[in-house]
């Protein structure tokens, strides 16, 4: 499997111009939100807290969601959260394109990997008749396509679950950042735990804050699981996560508006150049190169450019994914279309 880490350390020691590989929003944390942290360190809240997280913020992200406080945990960002329930299942199902978080847990917890693959001409949407695993992980708005999935379709997938029992994961990080309509599994299906998190909407990467929301029962393993691997969130974090959530209608509205601009600025620039689907959420691009994309983003790379090649999200070894999260956007872009051409002789 290409390891997409060791590609983003060899983008980082070239410290390239334009950076559009990663998902690390360039848009800055809230003045706020900083401030909150920097006071709770202040009053020197730098010690261990509750495994579930902080009551304060518990309450404010069920108050948020719509669930009681019992339903939700905070974790050390969301992949340690979804890493936990990758090792509760045996056979595990992926909907694919997908990002790393998923396959590589698995594969190091040797659990069993039932991959759907699904394409661009039809439109990212899966064909499923029959599920065949303990967990299935769903990925919507989706990393890298920007694809949301039809309430009808979601309806259909999840109905498939039920009939055979099958645990959902819906990794919802993308959830705030929409353009399009968007159902929560949960609303549809009862056996769903539902990840969600700060980094995306809130640009607060390096906080390395998420939650879940689930059923009591599947709550109680997640404490479990973190009590003996990352034992809590620092306060001061959990802070600045309350903080988040009181101004985040003021920063989505905010967000999702420059966002929305620059997938049209993308499309509008690259479209007749490329295949890609225009996404309905996050700031991604998937876009069909014509060409080996690993190579694509090598040679992106000599030009100052970087984006991540396809492969890094399984078998689309001729896409490249660009993340939408420079000032330098069109510039970047335009570069992107040029080095096409000039492939096409």
């Amino acid at each position: 499997m290409f390891n997409v880490y060791e590609f983003f350390n060899k983008i980082s020691s070239i410290n390239p111009e334009i950076r559009l590989d990663a998902g690390q929003p360039d848009i800055k944390v809230d003045e706020r939100i900083i401030e909150e942290a920097v006071n709770s360190l202040k009053r020197y809240e730098t010690g261990y807290t509750k495994t579930p997280g902080l009551d304060e913020l518990r309450e404010k992200i069920a108050e948020v969601e719509g669930v009681e406080k019992e339903n939700v945990i905070v974790g050390n960002g969301s992949k340690i959260l979804i890493a936990s329930q990758i090792l509760r299942a045996k056979r595990i199902g992926i909907i694919s394109p997908h990002w790393q978080a998923y396959e590589s847990p698995a594969k190091m917890f040797g659990k069993e990997l039932r991959i759907f693959k699904t394409s661009l001409e039809e439109g990212w949407e899966p064909k499923i008749e029959r599920l065949n695993v303990d967990l299935l992980i769903l990925n919507y708005p989706n990393n890298p396509t920007g694809k949301i999935l039809p309430r009808e379709k979601l309806k259909e997938i999840l109905e498939i679950a039920e009939d055979e029992n099958v645990k959902v994961l819906a990794d919802e990080i993308y959830s705030d950042i929409t353009f399009k309509p968007f159902t929560p599994a949960r609303e549809l299906y009862d056996n769903v735990v539902t990840v969600k998190g700060f980094s995306k909407l809130f640009s607060m990467t390096g906080f390395r804050v998420g939650y879940a929301i689930a059923q009591r029962e599947d709550i109680k393993a997640m404490q479990k699981f973190l009590e003996v691997t990352t034992t809590c969130v620092p306060i001061f974090i959990q802070r600045a996560g309350v903080k988040a959530l009181e101004i985040r209608d003021e920063i989505k509205k905010r967000v999702v508006r420059i966002y929305e601009e620059r997938a049209r600025l993308a499309s509008r620039i690259l479209k007749g150049t490329f295949e890609f689907y225009k996404p309905d959420g996050t700031f991604y691009l998937f876009v069909k190169t014509g060409v080996d994309g690993l190579s694509f983003a090598e040679k992106l790379l000599e030009k100052g450019v970087s984006v991540f090649p396809g492969i890094a999200f399984g078998d689309y070894r001729d896409f490249i994914r660009i993340s939408l999260v420079s000032s330098r956007l069109e510039e970047g872009l335009k570069i992107i279309k040029e080095v096409k051409l000039c492939a096409l002789g």
